[in-house]
């Protein structure tokens, strides 16, 4: 049942502006950072929980019964420490971590589980002098860099003929840290330097074959450009050591339910995989959702849910694998990991859909829509399709690649007549890239005048090409729409008060329409205001290039003084001015620093309300469950 509102909202724009950055309660816990970012499976690992007001007692809820909180202890309001039980079946790859505490439930952080052992960076090691000696196996180093200042470096000795991959894994992985990676020989001479691993992934990446045994060194350092980039207190990192082969590209990138698929994985080093299959995405391994949401988003998965792969044929290059995709498999994303003598790896996503996948250039679009998937596989080259439309039945393309992992494509949509002129164009869904928010995959909206054929062509935007330059495209006969994202977080309220949260407003390309938001779910005993986005609030890039404007509108809930402590799972809804679908915003864990709403995020399966007693204390243990199942 929706809940009317007691009272109009009226916010002037002056003030939305004001406030735009200040729904976060500067009272509630922050979590800056868990420390270290993850564990091997089967280990137990002390963990120093940094933020704010970290009131005891001390509590940490994960999206999985295999992580369990041990000892918590805080220290102080700004430091908890305890330990992290991690159980030999718990799932590789991150995980969702939520503080809870007697002032209310913090921000989320992720925590992820390694099958390497962890190695600790131990300071002073900030000159060649003074490396810290690791042995060259597989393990992750698990660091740190608290101050601008700091430089980590490791000594080893390395075989003729080995390859090694030295992967530093920061932002996306639940650090915030900015980092480049030198590597040297005896003599401090530089044999390969990696600052940014692709287009759009801020942290490094070697892959080194060594043609001569010896010492070696690495050098580990900080973004230190014009625009000083900040850490904020959430400055871990994991350099993972190992010999796992390096998946570019798969394709296709997705496939139909009840189908059979040939995918190609193309890379490096692939001749060792033994292995191949697909797991359902968690929300914490969505490390590649960007604005606007173009990918369907969905809640907690069952990672028992695994698709078996066959291998076909291996080489150096390319592993080409044969999945059946069953009839029933859950739509969405899946995760792709390979498997051989070196380890486990998960590198891409793979898109499982209910609609059919074109085969051939000549496509017409059935009811629900249909996928494309190409590739561009050699530099200069274009791929084109001719597309039958109808009179007034808007159509949207809509491009899946950097959202998937796929490391340098930039795809361009053009439409052409059939006479050769251009119609409609795209480029990017949104500046920006790394820590800001940003999407390079392209999303085009027309509608036609006329029954005809038109052109589609795809193509990257600087005329690249390559086994990695694959896409997929959705094409329906739809509007162009919007996505809806609730702000804080967590919604820490007190029984008998008035409080308010936002609501961000996040607009695909060519959709300009008003928007009305309310809330439904609530319990008795609480209500809420409604709101609405004007039509000329835009969603887009800030003069400094650096930034993103986001609307945003703030709701109120009025909390009588009986509700019950408690989470509560609330619905928060919207639709556009004259139109009949109704759009339900998902919450989201952000990884860079308090009360920015441009970095890193993550998506949650809910927007959960949690009721504090009168006097701000939260309900008693046992009260609800509701966190366990985030």
């Amino acid at each position: 049942m929706r809940v009317r509102a007691r009272l109009p909202l009226v916010v002037s724009p002056l003030l939305l502006a004001a406030v735009s950055f200040a729904a976060e309660d500067p009272d509630d816990p922050w979590v800056d950072r868990f420390e270290p970012l993850g564990g091997q499976q089967g280990a137990t690992v002390a963990v120093e929980i940094v933020g704010r007001n970290l009131a005891a007692p001390p509590a940490v809820a994960f999206d999985s019964p295999h992580l369990v909180w041990e000892d918590g202890e805080a220290i102080s309001d700004s430091k908890i420490t305890g330990r992290i039980r991690i159980d030999s079946r718990a799932a590789p790859g991150p995980h969702i971590a939520t503080l809870l505490t007697a002032a209310g439930r913090a921000n989320s952080r992720l925590f992820y589980v390694d099958e390497f052992p962890s190695t600790y960076e131990a300071e002073p090691n900030d000159v060649i002098g003074q490396a810290q000696a690791l042995e060259l196996k597989p393990q992750t180093v698990q660091g740190a860099m608290h101050e601008l200042a700091d430089i980590d470096c490791f000594r080893f000795e390395a075989r003729a003929g080995e390859r090694w991959t030295f992967d530093l894994r920061s932002l996306e992985y639940g650090g915030f840290l900015e980092n480049n990676l030198t590597l040297l020989d005896a003599a401090g001479r530089r044999v390969a330097f990696n600052d940014d691993r692709d287009d759009y992934l801020e942290t490094p990446f070697l892959e080194h074959v060594f043609d001569n045994a010896g010492s070696y060194y690495l050098k580990l350092d900080q973004y230190r450009g014009p625009q000083r980039v900040n850490c904020a207190r959430n400055c871990g990192y994991m350099l993972r050591i190992s010999q796992l082969p390096t998946v570019e590209a798969v394709f296709p990138l997705g496939a139909r339910v009840g189908s059979t698929v040939e995918v190609s994985l193309r890379g490096r080093a692939l001749h060792a995989v033994e292995e191949v299959y697909l797991t359902p995405v968690r929300g914490a391994e969505y490390y590649r959702l960007t604005f606007p949401y173009t990918i369907p988003v969905r809640g907690g998965a069952d990672r028992r849910a695994r698709i078996a792969g066959k291998v076909l044929q291996c080489g150096q290059n390319e592993c080409r694998v044969e999945f059946d995709i069953p009839q029933h498999a859950r739509q969405g994303l899946w995760r792709l990991w390979t498997r051989g003598p070196h380890g486990v790896d998960d590198r891409l996503s793979f898109e499982i859909s209910d609609l059919p996948e074109a085969d051939s250039s000549e496509i017409r679009i059935p009811a629900g829509g249909v996928v494309v998937n190409g590739s561009l596989d050699r530099a200069g080259s274009e791929d084109a399709y001719t597309i039958e439309v109808r009179a007034g039945k808007p159509i949207v393309v809509t491009g899946l690649a950097a959202q998937m992992g796929l490391p340098y494509i930039d795809t361009v949509l053009e439409l052409f007549d059939g006479e050769g002129e251009l119609l409609a164009e795209h480029d990017d869904l949104m500046a920006g890239a790394g820590t800001v928010i940003g999407n390079p995959d392209s999303l085009l909206g027309f509608t036609p005048q006329s029954d005809g054929r038109l052109r589609l062509v795809v193509r990257d935007r600087i005329g690249r090409g390559g086994p990695s330059f694959a896409y997929r495209l959705r094409i329906e006969e739809r509007l162009p729409g919007f996505a809806l994202l609730s702000d804080p977080e967590n919604l820490n309220m007190r029984a008998g008060a008035t409080e308010r949260f936002g609501v961000l407003l996040i607009r695909e390309p060519g959709f300009d329409e008003a928007v009305d938001v309310w809330v439904e779910g609530l319990p008795a005993g609480i209500a809420a205001t409604q709101g609405s986005f004007r039509a000329d609030r835009f969603f887009g890039p800030s003069g400094d290039g650096d930034n993103v404007i986001i609307p945003d509108v703030f709701l109120h809930l009025t909390i009588d003084a009986a509700v019950a402590p408690g989470d509560y799972p609330i619905r928060v809804l919207g639709r556009a001015a004259g139109r009949s679908e109704v759009v339900e915003a998902i919450s989201t864990l952000w990884i860079g620093p308090p009360r920015k709403r441009n970095d890193v995020r993550r998506p949650l399966p809910s927007v959960l309300l949690t009721v504090l007693r009168p006097d701000g204390q939260p309900p008693a243990a046992g009260a609800s469950e509701t966190s366990a199942a985030r």
